[in-house]
């Protein structure tokens, strides 16, 4: 009988030795990535009356995310990839040559001389709209108006994985059933939106559908955008279409999107 008792008490040390490697053998959490939004702004006053005369002649702004923290350098790709996206990969050092280089072009044009509505300016803003386990979604604005051309609007979009800070592509938030699902339902919706009828040509390359790879999640739903190469005209204004995430939730990978729950029509 003390045999047995023995057996046993070394079968509980044995099991609870392997219970305690195994714990210790998990591997921890990732620290979070965290972001902090940073200005930069470059201007040239004395464009306005009498009563305004700090009004900028030249005025050039950029607002970005940087991040911190996060594992295997994430932090690291994600900022070079808003940076990128921003137009400035090597960040402020290159933003104050180009703010330098507006107001030179301005002076050149009115050579020295000021007209009150003689104003440039430029707008870069790279915004975050979403944060999801495994794909973080910005919106990329550029905006302005420099001399005698008209106004410009620029947008795009950005998807980054928070673990490795790698770009994310539509295809890989998609299921495979979902990935037809929602090509089905962009198309329908994106004829309804041009006031088309549905046997009616798209004015997309070659008129035929594809998905875009230009994509969002937001709180809304999830964002298609149709530009430049991926238009019949590539100089034709962006096609935008916002599939709610009232049909959109099945279509997406629950681990990487977590989308808002039925009940919880946004959540983001």
């Amino acid at each position: 009988m003390r045999k047995f008792q023995i057996t046993l008490c070394a079968a509980a040390v044995l099991l609870a030795a392997c219970h305690g490697n195994q714990t210790g053998s998990l591997t921890p959490d990732p620290p979070p990535i965290l972001f902090a939004m940073r200005t930069y702004e470059k201007s040239r006053p004395g464009c306005g009356d009498h009563g305004n005369h700090a009004q900028a002649c030249v005025s050039f702004r950029a607002i970005w995310p940087e991040f911190s923290g996060g594992a295997n350098g994430a932090a690291k790709k994600m900022n070079a990839a808003v940076l990128l996206a921003l137009g400035f990969p090597e960040g402020a050092t290159e933003m104050e040559p180009f703010g330098e280089s507006m107001i030179g072009h301005w002076q050149a044009e009115h050579r020295g001389v000021v007209y009150a509505d003689s104003t440039w300016f430029e707008r870069r803003i790279v915004q975050v709209l979403a944060r999801r386990p495994g794909v973080w979604s910005f919106r990329v604005d550029r905006i302005g108006q420099t001399g005698k051309a008209l106004p410009f609007m620029e947008r795009s979009y950005l998807n980054l994985d928070p673990l490795t800070g790698l770009p994310v592509t539509l295809n890989a938030v998609l299921t495979y059933a979902g990935a037809a699902g929602l090509a089905a339902t962009a198309e329908r919706q994106l004829h309804a939106q041009l006031g088309l009828a549905e046997s009616a040509s798209l004015p997309l390359k070659a008129n035929i559908f594809a998905l875009p790879e230009q994509f969002a999640l937001t709180s809304a739903g999830l964002v298609l955008a149709w530009q430049g190469d991926a238009l019949s005209d590539p100089a034709a204004a962006v096609i935008e279409i916002t599939v709610p995430w009232s049909e959109a939730r099945g279509m997406v990978k629950a681990s990487i999107v977590k989308p808002p729950t039925a009940e919880v029509a946004q959540g983001f």
